[in-house]
């Protein structure tokens, strides 16, 4: 556990993170009841093959809609870190998750610029890398893939727009981590795929063996 989750942990009771119930963990039965219900659970595993996709396999746990939305939003952007205890609610006790995850050697969670980690204070796909890789027995990489210019934000830009915004963006350092393992990416969202995709091609390129991708959800 490194020092923010630990800071977290001490800081934050464990109240549900959507209602604010104190008494049944970060997640109260209610909540998790109506997010399955209304976003659908979906544990969905999908497929990639294509001469220019390099990302094999993606696993994500909801449609990005209504509540989900909602709180993915908050966590990236409203300064509330502790909701990764609470959407760690979700990955954990998994079963078919966990089959999903053994077959990996490494996770990577995508980075951000070190300007728009010290503008936000985290970065949200490290936090809950960290949980889960802790949770699945799989190692972490944050010395890996590195993120060297703070591009124009994604969320701005149309599909061809993002695939041009990513390149260049990304670098791999420290290639003998990685070659021919299977590595997993986690990111909060996957929409076009953009990203993902880059980070995939030059983790390729630096020899690894294959590479998939986990998010909490699919836009």
């Amino acid at each position: 556990m490194n020092l923010l989750e630990t800071v977290l942990d001490f800081i934050f009771p464990p109240v549900c993170g959507f209602c604010g119930k104190m008494g049944e963990g970060n997640l109260c039965a209610k909540c998790r009841k109506n997010i399955i219900h209304s976003n659908g659970y979906f544990n969905q595993l999908d497929f990639y093959q294509g001469k220019d996709t390099f990302i094999d396999e993606h696993f994500y746990l909801f449609s990005y809609s209504e509540l989900i939305r909602e709180k993915i939003l908050q966590y990236k952007f409203d300064d509330r870190a502790y909701l990764a205890n609470t959407i760690y609610e979700f990955f954990m006790n998994n079963e078919k998750l966990y089959g999903f995850l053994k077959k990996y050697d490494i996770m990577i969670p995508i980075p951000i610029s070190s300007s728009r980690k010290r503008e936000r204070g985290y970065n949200q796909s490290e936090i809950l890398a960290r949980k889960i890789s802790k949770m699945a027995g799989i190692p972490i990489e944050t010395q890996v893939l590195k993120k060297q210019k703070n591009n124009q934000p994604q969320s701005s830009l149309n599909k061809q727009q993002r695939r041009e915004n990513v390149k260049n963006v990304y670098k791999v350092q420290n290639e003998l981590k990685i070659q021919d393992k299977k590595i997993l990416l986690f990111d909060d969202i996957y929409t076009t795929g953009s990203t993902a995709n880059e980070c995939a091609r030059i983790l390729k390129i630096a020899n690894c063996q294959m590479v998939g991708i986990l998010t909490i959800a699919k836009d």
